[in-house]
């Protein structure tokens, strides 16, 4: 045997341990999931099981609620990694300026949401920033002459309050994201632009976007999978209600499958979700393997 395919070999050996976990641990529910999604299986009479192919599939895309929970998980999805790129950028470029004091101190207190649970943040902004009679937001907007609102009790501001919640739990990623990025940009570039009469907006706009854009794609697809599976935070603040204007998928994905105890079709929601994901992220791979190579 060849030295360079002894080398090949011992690499496929260190790695040998972990693809067998990961195919134990990931594709075997993997697999499960799908042969349960193309059979009628429900959780009271688990042992009698009828296959029915891809019968399952036809009737969730043809289900108006399951286009519906689509519809919103896709709104939810989008507008969380909107406010948390956004957000993440913004802060993450005022923590890098010079002027800051007690760096450290404040990147800290912007992580701490993140190392919280979702089930916990719910709960908090349920109960203190949302709720009606004496939560932060009416507070707030109560000392500019506005009526307190029933955010959470409101179809029309329940999946805004749902987004908004859950983004304050994510932007704590694209901070840290963008600031490591942020620190590996040479000083030369802000003095340059800065001799050119660039103010600190500009110079986040034409300096800083264009280099940020593959971090920008990195932070997206952690962002865009992480929103769209999201179940804790939406349950703990509306439990998908009210009606169903923040079921997303992962809750109806619930409701039907402990709810009415139809396992078959709640494996078919989950492995549709999975099959959603997958594409989605394959078309960012590509994107940024692409983005990658132009900024080489």
């Amino acid at each position: 045997m060849s030295v360079s395919r002894q080398r090949f070999s011992k690499g496929w050996l260190f790695l040998l341990p972990g693809l067998v976990a990961m195919a134990v641990i990931v594709c075997s529910p993997l697999a499960l999931g799908f042969r349960y999604s193309l059979h009628r299986v429900f959780l009271y009479d688990f042992d009698n099981q009828l296959f029915k192919g891809f019968e399952n599939y036809k009737q969730a895309f043809a289900d108006p609620l399951f286009l519906k929970a689509l519809n919103t998980t896709v709104i939810f999805t989008i507008g969380c990694v909107v406010i948390c790129v956004l957000f993440g950028i913004l802060v993450a470029f005022l923590l890098n300026s010079k002027k800051v004091v007690w760096r450290p101190f404040w990147v800290a207190l912007f992580l701490i949401p993140f190392v919280m649970t979702p089930v916990v943040g719910g709960i908090a902004w349920r109960f203190l920033m949302w709720q009606q009679e004496f939560g932060v937001i009416n507070a707030i907007s109560g000392l500019f002459g506005a009526e307190p609102r029933y955010w959470l009790l409101d179809r029309e501001t329940a999946l805004f309050a749902s987004i908004v919640s859950n983004s304050w739990h994510l932007i704590p990623l694209a901070i840290l994201v963008f600031y490591a990025a942020l620190s590996t940009i040479p000083d030369e570039l802000y003095e340059a632009s800065h001799i050119d009469g660039a103010g600190p907006f500009q110079a986040l706009w034409y300096v800083v976007l264009p280099l940020l854009r593959p971090h920008i794609l990195f932070v997206s697809i952690i962002l865009l999978t992480s929103a769209f599976r999201e179940f804790d935070m939406i349950w703990a603040l509306t439990g998908g209600g009210p009606g169903r204007s923040t079921t997303v998928l992962s809750i109806f994905a619930y409701n039907r499958g402990i709810a009415n105890q139809d396992m078959g079709m709640a494996n078919t929601i989950a492995f549709s979700m999975f099959a959603f994901m997958a594409v989605i992220a394959w078309i960012y791979i590509t994107v940024y393997r692409k983005t990658l190579e132009q900024n080489q």
